[in-house]
């Protein structure tokens, strides 16, 4: 298990979402797919690739490191 920071997610070795989304943009161009298209489309893209590397890090039992860490949330009642 390994931990990795966003910036090593976005851009690193192992996990390159940057490339993924660069890779997927360049196929949109030289299908010649509208620069408009590209564009709204553009976010969309990201978020794919952020779900499926999100997808291989659990697969793989890596972390991300630089997250802090949240109280979970709960909608009951304590006790008094």
């Amino acid at each position: 298990m390994a931990k990795y920071t966003l910036e090593e997610i976005m851009c690193g070795e192992k996990y390159n979402i940057e490339s993924a989304v660069f890779v997927e943009v360049f196929k949109m161009v030289k299908q010649k797919v509208d620069a408009k298209t590209i564009r709204e489309q553009l976010n969309m893209i990201y978020v794919k690739h952020a779900l499926l590397t999100a997808n291989k890090m659990i697969e793989e039992g890596d972390s991300i490191s630089d997250i802090p860490e949240l109280e979970s949330f709960s909608l009951r009642k304590k006790d008094r």
